[in-house]
């Protein structure tokens, strides 16, 4: 049952292999929705994200007359470059994930210690060859067939802990436990960058993309991919700035952030092209 599911799951990696060829052409709506605007509208736009429990009110339901209500080049308008919507936050709900305090700011202090150039080229090597598996952060998004055996978890702390860089290496050019080697062979350079990448991979490694990095980057220096020039955050994660903190203080920060800033539905003005908006729109239109 298991060889089943792995040739299952390398039919579902044909397609989107070969779905991949399209988008240098035609942007891929579906993609561009997934990674934009999913947590928090859902797979099919009804406002019923992962993300949207935090939320007072949920994420409105794109499909109940909404998009038709206004033209496309409207909806292009209103997602590059509206006004953001102000989201109430669930506080309560919040309090009950306290736990994201502590992995995010666990997360926080690894960062002035990371090699980024390391890194950089390490996730590199990780969206294309592990991705598709493993998901953005570690943690398997992937709809499997019926038998399939899920990926594992690489964010899971059990397991960060369970191997050493030469158990993950061997992981990547061997295989183990129903998880195929990967191919072609991966350089030795190549293969120290994706371990170093991989070690990154955490609860909160995710928290911190899903709250902070579109303001503060990938590396807490604030060059986020929502920020406008000479708007960068004033709070850098640099070394001086954990001298100045105790433990204490940096907890308090982030579960101030938590429970008190009021998120905003992004505009993507400079993420987005207005071709790749109306893709999404496209999607959403022929979603179910």
């Amino acid at each position: 049952m298991e060889r089943i599911g792995w040739l299952a799951m390398a039919s579902v990696l044909a397609s989107l292999l070969a779905g991949g060829a399209a988008r240098a052409a035609t942007p891929d709506g579906r993609a561009l929705y997934v990674e934009n605007c999913e947590r928090c509208h859902g797979v099919t736009g009804r406002g019923d994200g992962p993300d949207a429990p935090l939320f007072a009110s949920p994420p409105r339901d794109l499909q109940r007359g909404f998009l038709d209500r206004y033209p496309t080049e409207d909806l292009v308008r209103r997602i590059r470059s509206g006004v953001p919507l102000e989201l109430a936050l669930d506080l309560e709900q919040l309090r009950s994930r306290a736990r994201e305090v502590e992995a995010i700011a666990a997360y926080l202090e690894r960062l002035p210690a990371i090699d980024w150039r390391h890194v950089e080229e390490g996730q590199a090597v990780y969206v294309d060859r592990c991705e598709l598996c493993h998901g953005r952060t570690g943690t398997p998004e992937l709809t499997l067939p019926p038998g399939a055996r899920a990926p594992r978890d690489l964010s899971d702390p059990a397991f960060q802990a369970s191997v050493d860089e030469e158990e993950l290496a061997a992981l990547v050019r061997h295989g183990r436990a129903g998880m195929p080697a990967i191919g072609p062979p991966i350089a030795a350079d190549e293969l120290r960058s994706l371990a170093a990448f991989v070690r990154l991979l955490s609860p909160g490694y995710a928290l911190y993309e899903r709250y902070c990095a579109a303001c503060h980057g990938d590396d807490g220096r604030g060059a986020g991919s929502l920020v406008e020039e000479g708007e960068r955050p004033t709070v850098v994660f640099d070394r001086a700035y954990f001298r100045r903190r105790d433990p204490e203080q940096v907890r308090t920060a982030v579960w101030h952030m938590l429970a008190t800033k009021r998120p905003a539905m992004p505009h993507f003005r400079r993420v987005l092209t207005p071709a790749e908006v109306r893709a999404i729109v496209a999607y959403l239109k022929r979603a179910p």
